[in-house]
């Protein structure tokens, strides 16, 4: 609610459009919508909030899980937290932060961000679909209605995918282009395809 308060009290000081040079953000746009029905049917103010509490935990939450993950998969293996510091002090060397340039080179580091969401998906059991025809798929009939429920951690451990797939080796993905961003399905933390969450750009 502040939030909003205080995007409008900004509008009416200097009435702030989303047209207007000034930077807008996402909760500006949505009440830009509301005030003009740019869209045919009106936004309610529990909406814009519902929306705004969506994009701040699902974005925070999730990170914040994965981040958890990462320090205590590091804390338990300390080789691997060894040589992750190892990586980091070569490629930053004595600057005060790591750069997005500085991302390009830190591979183990992208290794180890993966095999976290591997064994610990943020999102477990994905959101759930339903089926909106009669289909076979891989040998099994699913009905028009049937709500589908994607296992992610299933998934990622399926040992047909990975080898000893209990095991926290983020060296398996030094050699490997498996990526997360749910285009190889044995890692699809964030579900994949076009209903995919839009946070893993």
């Amino acid at each position: 609610e502040q939030v909003i308060e205080e995007h409008i009290s900004r509008w009416s000081d200097g009435d702030v459009s989303v047209d207007s040079e000034h930077q807008n953000d996402f909760v500006d746009v949505l009440l830009s919508v509301q005030k003009t029905n740019a869209i045919g049917f009106p936004i309610e103010r529990t909406s814009i909030k519902a929306l705004i509490l969506d994009v701040f935990a699902a974005g925070t939450d999730t990170t914040y899980t994965v981040l958890e993950w990462a320090m205590t998969e590091l804390l338990r293996h300390q080789t691997v937290m060894h040589k992750l510091q190892d990586e980091v002090r070569t490629v930053v060397g004595n600057k005060p932060r790591v750069t997005e340039e500085d991302l390009v080179n830190l591979n183990y580091l992208k290794a180890v961000i993966k095999e976290t969401l591997r064994l610990h998906a943020p999102i477990p059991l994905l959101v759930p679909r339903k089926c909106m025809e009669d289909i076979k798929l891989d040998g099994y009939d699913i009905a028009a209605g049937t709500q589908v429920i994607i296992n992610a951690w299933a998934i990622a451990r399926d040992p047909s995918s990975w080898e000893q797939p209990l095991e926290f080796k983020p060296e398996r993905f030094m050699t490997s282009s498996i990526d997360f961003k749910g285009l190889d399905f044995e890692l699809i933390p964030f579900g994949a395809g076009r209903r995919g969450c839009p946070g893993v750009l």
